[in-house]
């Protein structure tokens, strides 16, 4: 069922002055318990989004490689394994 407003926007009541919307209760209840589910729809896919998100945030931040301690340089490395490379 259309409300007042609808129908003015759909062009099917000409929409001239202030209108008076009359609706019985039963409608309008009928009216928000469908808004009310729709929004209980879009949050628990929402919802279900967010924690596939941070499924996936864990297990790549589980595969991540951990920082070396320290960074060294080739001719560092070098020494410290006592090679010389015919040098």
């Amino acid at each position: 069922m259309l409300t007042l407003g609808q129908a003015a926007r759909m062009g099917t009541v000409p929409a001239t002055g202030p209108a008076i919307r009359h609706a019985t209760p039963d409608a309008t209840d009928a009216e928000l318990r469908y808004w009310a589910s729709r929004a209980e729809e879009s949050l628990t896919k929402l919802k279900s989004a967010l924690e596939e998100r941070d499924a996936w945030q864990a297990m790549a931040k589980a595969r991540l490689l951990p920082k070396p301690s320290a960074t060294m340089s080739w001719w560092t490395w070098l020494r410290s394994t006592g090679s010389s490379f015919g040098l």
